[in-house]
């Protein structure tokens, strides 16, 4: 019960030192609904795949494996792109990503293509 009272003393403290506009705030939404010890949303990073990676450990992931151990800046920063839209169910990396699965099952169409890639790294 002093836990409680504790608790209470200091929600009280804690609404006498805010401004003016604050206590607008509380006193609209209700004094007794409102909770200064209310713990912070998860930040959008931590916010995981259905494989309980992050974005950012996913991408790590997929350029560890790679076959080529150089990459540039850009790369590595479009690969964190495509896990974070993906993540976040953003149609136009969803519709990357099934262009991409479509072109890869275009099998004949994608040889000629990737023989022809000037940007090959040899």
């Amino acid at each position: 019960m002093s836990e409680m009272n504790e608790q209470e003393e200091q929600k009280k403290a804690i609404f006498e030192t805010l401004s003016g506009r604050a206590k607008t705030y509380v006193e609209k939404i209700g004094y007794e609904k409102w909770d200064p010890f209310q713990k912070p949303n998860d930040p959008l990073d931590l916010r995981k795949f259905t494989t309980d990676k992050t974005a950012r450990a996913m991408a790590m992931q997929f350029l560890q494996q790679r076959e080529e151990e150089h990459y540039s800046n850009v790369y590595a920063k479009a690969v964190l792109d495509m896990c974070m839209g993906l993540m976040d169910n953003d149609e136009r990396y969803l519709a990357m990503y099934e262009f991409a699965r479509w072109y890869q099952s275009q099998t004949q169409h994608h040889v000629d293509v990737q023989d022809q890639r000037t940007f090959r790294r040899d």
